[in-house]
């Protein structure tokens, strides 16, 4: 089998072996990397967790790596603190993803998404985290009130899991509900989304993973 994936986890496997985890366009693979830890290894790169790898495996049960190439590493996320925490953060979730979902599409966001963490980390994490939480079976409700169903809506709420109206309206985070509805509906240029402030952002949105998913994250 060839594929090509995004390493997002390993593990050692005997003395100097790993098995590697990849995330593809056909969903979870685990492979065995024989001889990874030798740095002389042709596959010791291929044991870096983030990169973006393409490879030929054995056909069985338990795959063997036969050979691999190098499509693109991320040591530069690794320079700067803010791009460092949403790789983190990115890989942590690709560990969630559940194999019963359409891969191409999701494995297609990720790569944009380690792309524009290099342009804006805060911006692409946020746009990522709200976008991807139709994929964990959480629809946030911006459409209307999660307490009366009125369309009337005016603000969002964190613990409620959706839009507020006027009467059930949250007197904080009333700008949070326009951000949440063109995060999560809209497709653009991560440049021509809004603007935010992206820490007080990532905090909401944080909470809301912790209150509504089963994926405990931190900033």
């Amino acid at each position: 089998m060839k594929a090509e994936g995004i390493v997002y986890k390993v593990i050692p496997y005997k003395e100097t072996s790993s098995i590697v985890y990849l995330y593809t366009k056909f969903g979870h693979i685990s492979v065995k990397s024989i001889g990874s830890k030798n740095k002389k290894n042709q596959s010791f790169l291929f044991d870096n967790v983030g990169n973006i790898v393409s490879f030929l495996i054995t056909d069985s049960e338990f795959p063997t790596l036969i050979e691999y190439n190098l499509i693109k590493d991320q040591y530069d996320l690794t320079k700067d603190i803010s791009m460092l925490k949403a790789f983190g953060i990115i890989i942590k979730i690709i560990s969630y993803i559940s194999n019963d979902l359409s891969h191409n599409r999701i494995y297609s966001f990720i790569l944009k998404t380690l792309d524009d963490i290099r342009i804006n980390p805060k911006k692409a994490l946020s746009i990522f985290l709200i976008k991807m939480l139709y994929n964990f079976g959480v629809n946030p409700n911006l459409k209307t009130c999660v307490l009366c169903e009125s369309n009337l809506i005016t603000s969002f709420s964190i613990p409620l899991g959706g839009a507020l109206c006027d009467i059930h309206k949250n007197e904080e985070n009333n700008d949070l509900l326009k951000i949440w509805q063109e995060y999560y509906y809209e497709k653009k240029d991560i440049n021509l989304y809004s603007d935010y402030d992206f820490d007080l952002l990532l905090n909401n949105i944080i909470e809301y993973y912790n209150i509504h998913t089963n994926i405990k994250l931190k900033v």
